[in-house]
């Protein structure tokens, strides 16, 4: 009986865990986007600059992958990627063994380009974080190193960034 008891009260910690979060994580990623937008390059549309986020992650990236996680149609990501390709923030090589496949990662340049943003952005959030107590930190710590044990346990670094 005890067991069943703590089975239920188990279930309904993570049913209200997963409604924080629901709440929660919008709104910290909506202030995370901000943040990158604000500081990429002028030159760059956000969806530009949004790939160069999801390179930074996932080297040697095929043009389909690039074009799912942007929600884009091959000949747009074709041609979002030549226009990168220009600017010299991504390198786009054809595989030998499979020419119809292209590889993609970015340039030394749009390393850079991506580093710059993400500096300001983790500076403006470590501001608006300086707001709360040394405790409520050390749990927002903790809770961060578990859900990314949770849910990326296999590509992310201790870092986050890749």
């Amino acid at each position: 009986m005890q067991q069943l008891r703590n089975t239920i009260t188990s279930r309904a910690a993570a049913d209200r865990c997963a409604r924080d979060l629901l709440a929660a994580v919008p709104a910290v990623m909506r202030f995370i986007k901000d943040q990158m937008r604000r500081h990429r390059q002028a030159e760059l549309t956000v969806p530009q600059f949004r790939a160069l986020v999801i390179l930074s992650h996932h080297e040697d990236l095929s043009l389909s992958a690039l074009a799912e996680h942007l929600g884009l149609s091959l000949p747009t990501a074709s041609r979002l990627v030549e226009l990168l390709v220009k600017r010299q923030l991504m390198h786009r090589q054809t595989l030998s063994n499979d020419r119809r496949r292209v590889s993609l990662s970015l340039t030394r340049r749009g390393q850079a380009t991506f580093r710059t943003a993400l500096a300001a952005t983790q500076v403006a959030l470590a501001r608006s974080l300086a707001t709360l107590s040394a405790r409520e930190l050390a749990q927002v710590s903790k809770a961060s190193r578990v859900l990314n044990r949770v849910f990326a346990p296999e590509d992310r670094p201790a870092d986050g960034v890749k």
